[in-house]
């Protein structure tokens, strides 16, 4: 098996942002901010792999070289409910024309971690498209490779990418186990799980940090 292809954004903002989101003292409007600005920069850094257009344009002074990004009509971000939507949000700030496919999904106990999905809209994906799995937290993977099973479902994706503000080795590897050709966009690696399948130190649980805990 081929190794993992990682991608580790470690611009000084990106640490700042995830240094913020980390803090137990951070509130709920400064953390779901943190998010939001922790997918907007991973995003940027995503469109450094399309492809590029050359064009040229006209100034008020006369003509000058220029370039497009080609495929962004082709990008399908998968919503991971709900620790994702600021997430996400921050994304649409440089895919302002991807398509956008929404599931519920969450893991049960440990050992086993059920994945229980109930809810689920998919938008068909073609061979051109470019998926991205977004779920703030890639704990032990499990909740992402069912994920990304229902999402093939719907058609072979040119690219199948997954975006994490923290992620595990154990996780990337069992996602990648499943999905070998699956690329990774993450911010941080972090060491190891606790017995209930959370990321330690991580930054927490990411959804009721940015919506407050469910009773």
């Amino acid at each position: 098996m081929s190794k993992p292809k990682v991608t580790v954004v470690d611009h000084p903002m990106v640490i700042e942002q995830l240094t913020l989101a980390r803090d137990r003292r951070t509130n709920q409007v400064a953390f779901r901010k943190a998010i939001y600005r922790l997918g907007r920069f991973m995003a940027y850094e995503f469109l450094r792999t399309m492809e590029t257009q050359a064009t040229e344009v006209e100034t008020p002074f006369g003509k000058a070289a220029g370039g497009r990004v080609k495929g962004n009509d082709k990008i399908v971000i998968i919503l991971v409910l709900r620790a994702s939507i600021p997430f996400v949000e921050g994304m649409y700030k440089n895919f302002p024309m991807a398509r956008t496919g929404v599931i519920s999904a969450w893991r049960g106990k440990p050992p086993k971690f059920p994945i229980e999905v109930n809810y689920q809209k998919i938008p068909k994906i073609g061979p051109d498209d470019v998926v991205i799995i977004a779920d703030p937290m890639l704990a032990t993977g499990h909740t992402l490779v069912e994920v990304a099973r229902r999402v093939v479902k719907q058609g072979r994706p040119n690219r199948l990418v997954f975006f994490s503000a923290i992620s595990t080795k154990q996780g990337i590897e069992h996602v990648s186990h499943v999905f070998p050709r699956a690329e990774f966009y993450t911010c941080a690696i972090d060491p190891t799980l606790d017995e209930h399948g959370y990321i330690v130190p991580g930054l927490g649980d990411a959804g009721d940090r940015s919506f407050g805990a469910p009773h």
